[in-house]
């Protein structure tokens, strides 16, 4: 919403706000306010700066430049201060990126990165005459600066492009280069594009990464946090920042929540997308996410350009005396930890009320529960812990299954059909390695570790079946043929550039003692998808960007991609535009192509008879659970709705404690709530119940 406000700029003081510095189409400079958290904006004045060009945003300090007298300065947007720098001769299209080397002037250092004309690093303390050039031998030409750089200490922390290291550089004793080379943390999961921010908070160093299901920077689906052990520069992973709060962007500013209002424990990040500028929230205490879409920037998007000049000049405006209390990050438990743990002992003392109960009258209760209530019932007490009817005498339904709290210990189960959630602590079996859910069939999960480690868990059953670990975890899909312990059991995993003239394979068997790796050609371009096959006809069916077919069989070790069906999608990108999913129902393969954003969801079902697709608009005899790489589909009859398709998400309203499924509506093609603001479990998939492991 536009609010006409009568200042010239906002209050500053009061909250953190997004500005932009990009010009109109009519190239008229334009300073554009947002408020991040009512999506109130205007767009206003700053005088300090007319005229002249923002080279970047430290908190609520500016770096400005003015071209026709070289003029450098800080100028403070709280305050209106303003700290004079020697003027800046150097062209500025060949300086890179800039931090400080404190948050508080005036004791600090101004640094530039530079790699276009050399490698160097222009800097200067406040007070300074003139600015002192420095050159920076990496003894690799293929190694550059790639823009990221901050400050903290009294040292410059800038990162580099070919082997993703970070200089350091003391700025208290000469700018001399301290130390060469700190290797980032290995990406987990490997083959996932992501985002990386780094961030000072406190005096402590954060690296926040986002893992994104697409090439073109779309559709976050996962998160890992890291902090830099400055005793000897490695990082280590976390899982919480405590009583911090980050804002992460163009720039990025970590605050303390008890100073400035906000949540603590969670991130905000912007970040452009297919639909605009989207203002993600991640709260660290239950690891989810939510996204909504800043009003204040509805420029052409189709206009590559103008997108991008939106976002190299939007940055987080954040008062300083917001960072002035301690955040403390590993303030252990997360409170949401904190409160399942206590919820437990509080069922456990309740217990005893309701164990007089005989547990024969429990059981005719069995077949009206959900799967949920029958799991709250169970864990009343250890009588009823003994109910003799079996779950399958319940009423099941796919759950949307998620891990979360300290190394993936607590399971977050939610049933989409009477719209409740279960909760239990250590029913993945974590050893400390946080896990990363990709795969889900017959109850069981298909889930890595680190960097090789990967295996198959029934959550319900409890039960572990291990894998010999993998080459890596390099893959475009991944799946298994059957339930683990079946004669026929194999796993499949399988990448693919679309630039590739192959595909490479890695392919187990019940009894294998390692993975099989093959490198197979493929002559007939094909950009596969970032999704899982599926096992149909005794060959492994994967699904084309553009719609076509690709085939692998397990047993001659052939992969083919079909001559039909044809692409029914031509038009998208290589990389991919959107999650794609195939299926098998009723022996048919059905396709479905889910945007991004609030577009509406394509269906097309392959008809055998010519190989073609056939646009579905209905599912009046099928019910579909989509999550960021599986799809589950079954019969209406079982599950009382039709023409719907549940999505990874939960409309969660937390005044009255009520969670609310999300789907996509095929008799009206809406989507039910509207997906801005809605909850999405970090690492989730959907997983059908299932506690007779071999089925």
């Amino acid at each position: 919403m536009a609010c006409h406000e009568p200042l010239s700029h906002p209050d500053f003081c009061s909250i953190p706000w997004v500005i932009n510095f990009s010009k109109t189409k009519a190239e008229e400079p334009r300073t554009t306010f947002v408020n991040p958290f009512d999506g109130c904006f205007f767009e206003g004045r700053l005088p300090m700066i007319e005229g002249k060009q923002c080279l970047r945003c430290f908190g609520d300090w500016l770096l400005v430049f003015y071209d026709g007298t070289q003029e450098c300065f800080l100028v403070n947007i709280t305050s209106c201060s303003k700290i004079s720098l020697p003027p800046l001769l150097h062209p500025i299209d060949s300086l890179g990126t800039c931090a400080l080397s404190s948050p508080t002037p005036p004791n600090c250092t101004v640094m530039f990165a530079c790699s276009r004309d050399g490698r160097f690093v222009l800097h200067c303390r406040l007070g300074d005459q003139e600015w002192t050039k420095h050159d920076i031998d990496f003894q690799d030409d293929r190694e550059d600066f790639v823009g990221t750089i901050f400050g903290s200490k009294g040292k410059m922390y800038v990162n580099t492009t070919y082997n993703g290291q970070c200089v350091i550089i003391n700025t208290t004793s000469g700018s001399c280069v301290e130390k060469m080379g700190v290797a980032d943390p290995d990406t987990c999961p490997l083959y996932h594009p992501c985002a990386s921010f780094w961030v000072e908070s406190d005096g402590d160093i954060f690296l926040v990464r986002f893992y994104l299901h697409s090439y073109q920077g779309l559709g976050v689906t996962n998160i890992d946090i890291h902090r830099m052990d400055t005793s000897n520069y490695v990082w280590r992973r976390v899982e919480n920042i405590g009583g911090a709060t980050f804002f992460l962007g163009r720039n990025c500013v970590a605050v303390s929540s008890l100073a400035a209002g906000t949540k603590a424990n969670c991130i905000y990040l912007l970040l452009w997308s297919c639909d605009g500028m989207r203002l993600y929230s991640i709260r660290l205490d239950d690891w989810t996410m939510s996204f909504s879409l800043l009003p204040a920037f509805t420029e052409d998007l189709q206009n590559l350009s103008s997108c991008e000049d939106i976002w190299s000049k939007t940055y987080w405006a954040i008062p300083q005396r917001f960072r002035q209390e301690p955040t403390k990050y590993l303030g252990g438990s997360s409170s949401e930890f904190r409160r399942s743990i206590l919820s437990m002992e509080d069922e456990e003392q309740l217990a005893s009320l309701w164990s007089g109960l005989p547990v024969e009258l429990i059981e005719l209760l069995v077949p009206k529960l959900s799967f949920v209530d029958y799991y709250h019932i169970r864990a009343v007490c250890k009588g009823w812990n003994l109910i003799g009817r079996s779950i399958q005498h319940a009423k099941i339904h796919p759950m949307l299954m998620s891990v979360y709290g300290r190394s993936g210990n607590l399971c977050r189960l939610f049933d989409p059909m009477v719209e409740k959630q279960y909760i239990a602590k250590d029913i993945m079996l974590s050893d400390g390695n946080w896990q990363t859910l990709h795969f889900s069939k017959c109850g069981w999960v298909l889930l890595t570790k680190g960097k090789r480690c990967i295996c198959a868990v029934n959550p319900f059953s409890r039960e572990v079946f291990k894998l010999p670990k993998m080459r890596h975890h390099l893959f475009n899909g991944i799946a298994f043929s059957s339930a683990p312990k079946c004669p026929d059991f194999v796993v499949l995993a399988i990448h693919k550039d679309p630039w590739q003239d192959s595909v490479d394979v890695m392919l187990w068997r019940d009894g294998d003692k390692r993975w099989t790796n093959y490198e197979l050609p493929c002559d007939t371009p094909f950009s596969m998808t970032t999704n899982n096959p599926v096992f149909f006809d005794n060959e492994f069916y994967f699904l084309g960007v553009h719609g076509n077919l690709g085939v692998f069989n397990p047993d001659e070790v052939t992969w083919r991609v079909l001559d039909k069906p044809e692409r029914v999608r031509d038009g998208a990108h290589d990389y991919g535009d959107r999650y794609c999913y195939l299926v098998e129902f009723k022996g048919d393969l059905i396709a479905i192509f889910r945007p991004y954003d609030a577009s509406p969801i394509e269906m097309f079902k392959l008809d055998r008879s010519d190989m073609s697709w056939t646009k579905v608009l209905r599912l009046d005899d099928a019910v579909l659970f989509l999550d960021n790489w599986n799809a589950i589909i079954r019969s209406s009859l079982e599950y009382g709705c039709c023409n719907r398709i549940y999505l990874p998400f939960v409309d969660y309203k937390e005044a009255e404690d009520q969670r609310v499924s999300v789907f996509y509506d095929l008799e009206d093609g809406k989507y039910k709530p509207e997906l801005y603001g809605v909850t999405e479990p970090i690492n989730c998939i959907w997983v059908e119940p299932n506690f007779n492991g071999h089925l």
